[in-house]
């Protein structure tokens, strides 16, 4: 399939062409926007062991195909709700 010297380069190529700007980060997870990302407007929740969660903008709305508790997640879901105009519009930003 692939060689293991270029499958980890290959990863890195993607981290560095795909701009995937985090915008916040705690001590758990951290809070990311992405180019050329999928609508309605959305945030990127990626905790440090792998879990990624989804969390719309407008109704704070979260998706997830890992289970995530609450208390995980409660953090990062009061900055984002602190801030949900602002998120909103670099969205629309980056989606240019």
């Amino acid at each position: 399939m692939f060689e293991t010297t270029f499958f980890p380069l290959f990863v890195q190529l993607l981290h560095y062409t795909l701009h995937m700007p985090t915008i916040h980060r705690l001590p758990n997870c951290k809070v990311e926007l992405r180019t050329r990302d999928h609508r309605p407007p959305h945030v990127h929740v990626l905790f440090n062991d792998g879990r990624e969660v989804l969390v719309y903008l407008e109704s704070l709305r979260t998706e997830s195909r890992q289970s995530i508790r609450a208390n995980d997640l409660a953090d990062a879901l009061a900055w984002i709700a602190a801030r949900v105009d602002q998120l909103t519009e670099r969205f629309e930003e980056l989606q240019k």
